[in-house]
């Protein structure tokens, strides 16, 4: 239950139903889990994936199905947890054969209904197989993944959405390799072929890639590769490895949520143990670069770098630190008549350009330290602090808001009374920020207090409470919050959950109103058998 005396667009009761089923007969496993919500149906739009799911995935020695709603993983560049509605198949053998097969929905036929917050889309269907030879010394691997949009799913075409119907395919090659007992090499290569537009001319197109020489001729058709490469020096007390990844501008698969193209990496990374195991160090370091066909107007690159170092100093104190660094440089000719229009009487004349550098930094520091640890009292005290720190310079140049640096910085002390089933927290937190060259502070402490009653712990229960402050040239808030919530266990396969919120916020701003009251009320049954 959710109430709040300032918004009233999130609906006053939601529910969720969620559960894990696991049976096994003989030799045949059969784990069921389904999520079911009102959630969905309270957006007032349309959206081309299912918020109620559910999913079986029956497994029998070395054969596991999927069938309903479900997701499955091939690499990075083909097919990677896309959610299907269909059927999937796992088959891993004690042979050197493994094989992945997958078939179903991706999208869902969704019509434009004039809402803006709508997500028109056509239904496409998608089809894929993982198939690898795993060797001792090593491994192959190839893939094939298809999907294409369903011309006749809707009544009416989304153009003026931006929505166009498409058909890709994505093959890969991929190995892995024990050159030599110490050293590991490895590497992918993928080519992807987009029909941008069902419906344009059936003659034309890109057939340069490996892909597309499997899709039919199409003027919207384009083809994109990219690849990896790498080798691992494996050593006593640590590794190196080096590697470089690339990725063709415009390169896109219908098997992901999410994907980055028109990048160049090489990266080399360590990692090592010292001083008795008690030092832990990991570094990296890489350079990236876009702009790969040289089509944009402005080509960025920059240097990537951090390390990570986790000291045991002693059965008590643990200090884990790690610092990166992003330095991206940019060089931009802002006017472009110069170069259409050069004229070689006037070469003397400095043209407009700009040098453009951006640096950002993350620094963090964690300190752990174990006061005291018995069967009567247990204490613990926890400081952290982190800097980011991002700098602008244009021509060597840090302009006015070209600096921004947030500082953070908690400590925690936690004390507990095992014997008497009893923990508290307290913690205090600050916050500094610079941006825009303005400055601002939160600060506020925070406690929560654990407590455990009835036999073997049946009643657990929790309260806490938090204040902060926020302040700056031009506003104040502070904000209140109060938790508590218990759990209990009556019998062994019953238990009920209760969890209350209250916030309680207010501001010199008139947004949207300066006092903002909100609770939110949860509860929850679960059975287990």
């Amino acid at each position: 239950f959710y109430n709040s005396n300032v918004y009233s667009s999130r609906a006053p009761f939601t529910y969720f139903l969620n559960g894990n089923l696991n049976v096994g007969i003989y030799r045949w496993s059969l784990p069921i889990s389904y999520s079911l919500t009102n959630q969905g149906s309270q957006l007032g739009y349309q959206v081309p994936f299912k918020f109620n799911r559910l999913s079986i995935a029956p497994k029998y020695k070395w054969v596991k199905a999927y069938i309903g709603d479900a997701n499955m993983n091939f690499s990075p560049y083909t097919y990677n947890g896309l959610l299907f509605t269909g059927a999937g198949l796992e088959l891993t053998p004690e042979i050197p054969l493994k094989v992945a097969l997958l078939a179903g929905r991706l999208n869902k036929a969704v019509e434009d209904d004039g809402n803006p917050n709508t997500i028109p889309a056509y239904k496409r269907m998608g089809y894929g197989a993982n198939i690898r030879w795993e060797k001792e010394k090593y491994k192959l691997g190839a893939i094939a993944f298809y999907a294409k949009d369903d011309l006749k799913s809707l009544s009416k075409s989304l153009d003026t959405k931006g929505v166009l119907p498409q058909e890709n395919l994505v093959l890969s090659l991929a190995g892995n390799f024990n050159l030599s007992k110490n050293i590991e090499g490895y590497g992918e290569f993928a080519s992807t072929a987009i029909i941008n537009d069902l419906r344009a001319k059936s003659t034309g197109g890109n057939k340069e890639g490996l892909a597309s020489k499997f899709l039919p001729g199409n003027t919207s058709l384009e083809n994109f590769s990219a690849y990896n490469a790498g080798v691992n020096l494996k050593m006593k007390k640590g590794q190196i490895g080096v590697r470089y990844e690339r990725i063709d501008p415009g390169y896109k698969t219908l098997g992901a949520y999410y994907f980055n193209n028109d990048l160049e990496n090489i990266t080399l990374n360590t990692a090592f143990t010292l001083l008795k195991d008690k030092l832990s160090l990991a570094t990296n370091i890489g350079r990236q670069r876009d702009n790969l066909d040289s089509k944009k107007a402005k080509q960025t690159s920059r240097w990537v770098g951090s390390v990570n170092a986790n000291f045991r100093a002693s059965e008590k104190l643990m200090i884990n630190a790690s610092y990166s660094n992003f330095t991206m440089f940019t060089s931009q000719q802002l006017n472009q008549f110069n170069t259409i229009n050069d004229n070689p009487l006037i070469i003397q004349q400095p043209k407009d350009s700009i040098n453009y550098k951006q640096i950002s930094q993350n620094t963090n520091l964690n300190i752990n330290y174990v006061i005291s640890s018995d069967k009567d009292k247990v204490q613990n005290i926890n400081v952290n602090y982190s800097l980011n720190d991002m700098v602008n310079r244009e021509n060597g140049i840090v302009r006015k808001g070209g600096l921004s640096r947030f500082h953070n910085a908690n400590i925690n002390y936690s004390l507990g009374f095992p014997q008497r089933k009893l923990n508290i927290a307290t913690s205090f937190n600050y916050t500094n920020t610079y941006i825009s060259s303005q400055t601002s502070n939160i600060w506020g402490p925070g406690i929560t207090v654990s407590k455990s009653f009835l036999k073997e712990d049946k009643l657990r229960t929790s309260f806490g409470a938090s204040y902060n402050h926020s302040g700056s040239s031009t506003s104040k808030i502070n904000v209140t919050n109060l938790r508590a919530g218990a759990d209990y266990i009556p019998w062994k396969r019953h238990s009920f959950n209760m969890n209350i919120v209250q916030l309680i916020r207010t501001t010199d701003q008139p947004v949207p109103d300066p006092k903002l009251n909100e609770m939110t009320f949860t509860m929850g049954y679960n059975y287990s058998f």
